[in-house]
């Protein structure tokens, strides 16, 4: 599965460099695109050690349980993305064909990295898809795109020095790195403490979870279309996926659990707040991913990767689609009010069937992942799903409300079908896996609604928090500062 990816991307650049016709490169693009999904269909359930190693020399791999709804969900998304992309980029343009081949670099990375059994080819897989999106903002052509890329570069590659010593520590103490061997054998104590307090918190940096979000909001938005949907589906699920192989493999304390916990309902709440107070509509979603990214925590912190991952598998499609629609609906323009889907209904269909999905609501895939979660959540915390759907629903209500005054440019072919592609996804994954319409959901809606008004006719929706702008070194200075602040607390929890 990430041999193909790499091979096609190769053979992408020798294209591009012999000046080949552009339907052999864009061949080649949707063949690296698509064949894992193959390999995947035939060898789900199955996993094995690389060469016939044993375990603790070899390379584990495999696909079932938590990661086989992460797989889907990242090969459903980058196939989508891969049709997406053909259209979006200008093959006028010589950089083109090489942007194609990181996008299918990012592929074979996130693929490695959710088929990943141990702890270090995780690691290698993860950055390889952390370059490729480094690479990917920066190839935007949007005012910032290089800013943000850069903050995200170095702030990112701070977690990742910090995540392989972590390991280093997990591997002096007990001698492996094989996610069951280390389970096998890992004991309470100050070494391991540290380094699971220092890999999740790196891993919670790389998410782009509150409050070491301070990256994300930027390169999401920055980014091309077909890059950000990526980014906000895929990418951040990534480190998600280290976060379950952590909390199956190293003892984690109660304390950490609600930290955990904690964290992730700052999350939740703080990205709905600032979804409300935005105006461009990519900066939108990408605080979006930050909300949606505290639910999957959630069912890391108590121990529920399945509720995570399907969770997860969920966002991926949901934010996906949204960007992929909204970047359609857009062209030149991203600001609210200034484009839309009145004269676009397919668009409009798809825009509604993700929001809904988003806020949970059945019969969608997103419903059947929050009723995991919430199964697995302890009865004093059960309030958070119910109080975060709604202010999802309510964020959610001011994307649409701007969507439905505004008209767009031209909207068929690609991407209307690609955007009606992952709606109609999203809603056949919630039927299959029992999700059933809830009438009592619509209340939620209505309340939604109501509260929406409440705010725009307050004037409190009106309010966008001003920017302010710092030398970027000084600002990935003070964002480091605050990194090793949050880094001690939780080091300091776990040695409470």
């Amino acid at each position: 599965m990430v041999a193909f990816p790499l091979l096609f991307a190769f053979i992408t650049v020798i294209l591009d460099t012999l000046r080949a016709r552009k339907p052999l490169i864009k061949t080649s693009f949707l063949l690296g695109a698509a064949f894992p999904a193959g390999i995947f269909l035939m060898e789900n359930g199955r996993e094995e050690v690389v060469g016939g190693w044993s375990k603790v020399a070899g390379i584990e791999v495999g696909i079932g349980g938590v990661n086989a709804p992460l797989i889907a969900g990242e090969l459903i998304l980058f196939i989508t993305v891969a049709f997406y992309s053909l259209s979006y980029f200008d093959f006028r343009e010589k950089k083109t064909p090489k942007v194609l081949a990181v996008l299918l670099l990012m592929h074979a990375g996130l693929l490695g990295a959710f088929l990943a059994r141990d702890f270090f080819n995780f690691y290698i897989y993860m950055e390889i898809a952390s370059v490729s999106a480094f690479a990917l903002v920066a190839f935007s052509g949007e005012k910032g795109a290089k800013r943000a890329a850069f903050k995200y570069l170095i702030l990112s590659l701070l977690a990742s020095y910090l995540f392989i010593f972590a390991l280093g520590l997990v591997y002096m103490e007990t001698g492996y790195l094989n996610v069951k061997l280390v389970a096998g054998t890992a004991l309470p104590g100050r070494e391991l403490n540290a380094a699971l307090g220092i890999a999740l918190t790196a891993l919670i940096m790389k998410a782009g979870v509150f409050p070491l979000h301070f990256w994300l909001p930027d390169a999401h938005s920055k980014a091309p279309t077909p890059v950000s949907a990526m980014l906000s589906g895929a990418v951040v699920n990534a480190p998600a996926y280290g976060m379950m192989l952590l909390f199956s493999a190293l003892p984690v304390g109660e304390s950490l659990k609600t930290a955990a916990l904690t964290v992730a309902t700052a999350s939740i709440f703080f990205g709905v707040v600032m979804m409300l107070l935005q105006a461009e509509a990519k900066r939108f979603l990408a605080y979006s991913t930050v909300s949606q990214m505290g639910y999957v925590l959630l069912g890391i912190g108590t121990l529920n990767f399945t509720g995570a991952a399907y969770y997860a598998l969920a966002h991926s499609l949901a934010k996906g689609g949204l960007f992929l629609s909204v970047g359609s609906l857009g062209g030149k323009s991203r600001k609210l009010g200034e484009f839309g889907y009145r004269n676009a209904p397919m668009i409009a269909f798809s825009v509604l069937t993700l929001s809904l999905a988003l806020g949970g609501i059945s019969p969608l895939m997103g419903s059947h992942a929050k009723g995991l979660l919430s199964a697995g959540l302890p009865a004093a915390w059960g309030w958070v799903i119910q109080i975060g759907t709604l202010g999802t629903l309510v964020s959610l209500s001011k994307l649409n409300y701007h969507l439905s005054k505004g008209r767009a440019g031209k909207t068929g072919g690609v991407p209307l079908v690609c955007s009606l592609f992952l709606a109609l996804t999203i809603l056949f994954l919630g039927i299959y896996l029992g999700s059933r319409p809830k009438p009592v959901e619509l209340i939620y809606i209505g309340l939604a609604l109501v509260i929406f008004w409440a705010l725009k006719r307050a004037g409190v929706l009106e309010k966008e928090p001003k920017g302010y702008t710092m030398e970027i070194g000084r600002e990935v200075n003070v964002l480091t500062g605050f990194f090793v602040f949050f880094l001690l607390i939780m080091l300091l929890l776990q040695w409470s």
